[in-house]
């Protein structure tokens, strides 16, 4: 992708509002580590790895209206020299995207900004079209963050 962090993708967005800054965000957030506060415990495997056990979730927040969002963090890195450990586990956006699209109970995904007071949501239906527009394998087993 690019090496600009997403919050400066963010802070574009939030000062043009277009749809091609909307865009540039979708693009890149699919593309980055996110933060997440992790719920559950993951088990370590035998290679020194962490594996999830059916558990293990990502955290959430309402915003404004009330409705549920994964609780997510551009630019860990950024976000940890800059707030402190809000976050304790990092996830592709991509699979972020999957969680939203998948869970009924999930409006979206919160993305809060690391250098700027602002956020930005992604709703469920986008993370859906985002999805599809690339799925090109049959389904496979469980995702490893979908309780059971």
């Amino acid at each position: 992708m690019s090496d600009t962090p997403l919050s400066d993708v963010m802070t574009e967005h939030a000062e043009t509002g277009t749809q091609e800054s909307y865009g540039r965000f979708l693009d890149l957030f699919r593309a980055s580590t996110i933060g997440i506060v992790a719920i559950g415990t993951p088990s370590q495997d035998p290679d020194g790895g962490f594996r999830a056990d059916g558990n293990l979730g990502a955290g959430r927040t309402t915003h404004g209206d009330g409705r549920a969002r994964i609780l997510a963090y551009a630019d860990p890195e950024a976000a940890l020299r800059n707030f402190g450990p809000r976050f304790n586990a990092g996830l592709a956006g991509e699979v972020l995207l999957q969680m939203a699209a998948a869970d009924p109970d999930c409006e979206g995904i919160l993305v809060n900004s690391a250098i700027r007071e602002i956020s930005l949501t992604i709703s469920r239906p986008t993370a859906r079209t985002l999805l599809t527009t690339t799925v090109t394998e049959a389904p496979g087993p469980r995702p490893w963050w979908k309780r059971r």
